[in-house]
């Protein structure tokens, strides 16, 4: 695999993206009379983990009511820079990699009485990887607004690259739906459950990753045979998530959640969320999370292939699609500094986290540990 580097086009293509961002946020924030700013934020998140990779995300979005307070438009901008040097890329005895991806999105949603209508769109540009995607939103509010009903269509229809290849093109869509449901049971309780529907259809390899067959099972190691990772063209996933949400008095709050997820890929997986949040203070919020997942294995991969099956020749190097055990601990604090006495709310916010990443049956890794944090800042107009 070459180092992968973008040329003129795609730094060109990037400021294009990023005066779009501007155009559209500085016309939310300065047509009085027609538009009105709700919310202007920022952030940045920064990712390490002892496989060698850093991921920075700095983001930029607005959110901006239009003719009047029922119709709103949203922009953002997000760029993932990570720089890797990973058991993928040093099995495949390539250099460190350094990457940029590019993202743009753009909403506008409609509230009617007890209803409301919205539609969004996302374009994602990367040297070897271009997404168009979006989707029609619908929320329905009843029971004297206790009961809230929302679902979501979505699609994607994504071109994959390899870089050094112009003749590499590769198409993937993606089409789903999801439903959320959310109930108030009392002053102090709310539970949500909610069920997600999608199917993917195309390349769903890395173009870049390769696996051995023999030997060692590595690349750069006494593999006998070195091919191109071959996962299947379709594949139909299911998910569905139950939460609960309790106030304990007033200053206390928590919260559990689990979802289970499976595939037509035999991958099955179980997650695990719980939560407690404390106000120490009228404008100040500290929460404590911690997460545990576990999946098993696609029915096709091997830690190592001793030989290719001719019926059903899939193979796969992706760590995702192996056994995996994860734990994260996260720690957040938000507060809201009012900057002047007639100025809007400032709402500040800092987390960070530790995960734990347990392969038990991939050749050449066992465990993974990551740390990161995020900082933002959004004024409410």
């Amino acid at each position: 695999m070459q180092t992968r580097r973008r040329d003129v086009s795609d730094a060109v293509w990037r400021r294009c993206i990023c005066g779009l961002v501007l155009v559209l946020s500085t016309t939310l924030v300065s047509r009085s009379g027609l538009t009105r700013a709700d919310e202007i934020k920022a952030g940045v998140y920064v990712r390490a983990d002892s496989d060698r990779t850093v991921v920075v995300t700095p983001s930029a979005g607005a959110r901006a009511s239009i003719v009047d307070d029922r119709t709103q438009v949203e922009v953002g901008y997000a760029a993932d820079i990570w720089t890797s040097a990973s058991i993928d890329i040093r099995t495949a005895a390539s250099a460190r990699v350094t990457e940029q991806r590019d993202e743009l999105t753009v909403g506008v949603q409609r509230e009617f009485v007890d209803v409301s209508l919205g539609v969004d769109y996302r374009f994602s540009h990367e040297p070897d990887y271009v997404s168009h995607g979006g989707g029609i939103n619908f929320e329905q509010k009843f029971a004297e607004g206790n009961a809230t009903f929302r679902t979501r269509l979505f699609a994607a229809q994504d071109t994959v690259g390899r870089a050094g290849d112009n003749s590499f093109s590769r198409r993937l869509s993606t089409v789903g739906l999801r439903a959320v449901f959310n109930q108030v049971i009392d002053a102090k309780t709310v539970i949500q459950g909610a069920y997600e529907l999608g199917r993917r259809e195309g390349f769903q390899s890395s173009p870049y990753r390769f696996v051995g067959i023999g030997g060692d099972g590595l690349c750069s190691g006494t593999a006998v045979l070195c091919v191109p990772e071959a996962h299947p063209g379709t594949r139909l996933r299911h998910v569905g998530v139950i939460r609960a949400r309790r106030a304990i008095g007033s200053d206390f709050s928590a919260g559990l959640a689990y979802r289970f997820y499976f595939d037509d890929w035999n991958v099955l997986s179980h997650t695990a969320i719980a939560q407690a949040s404390w106000l120490p203070a009228p404008d100040s919020t500290v929460e404590l999370r911690y997460r545990f997942y576990h999946q098993s294995a696609a029915d096709f991969y091997r830690a190592r292939y001793e030989a290719i099956d001719t019926n059903r020749p899939l193979v796969s190097r992706d760590r995702e699609l192996s056994p995996l055990l994860t734990n994260r601990l996260s720690l957040s604090y938000e507060r809201v500094v009012d900057l002047t006495a007639a100025g809007p709310p400032l709402r500040l916010s800092a987390a960070t986290s530790a995960m734990l990443l347990s392969y038990s049956d991939f050749v050449g890794l066992d465990k993974v540990w990551a740390f990161d944090v995020i900082l933002s800042g959004a004024v409410e107009l």
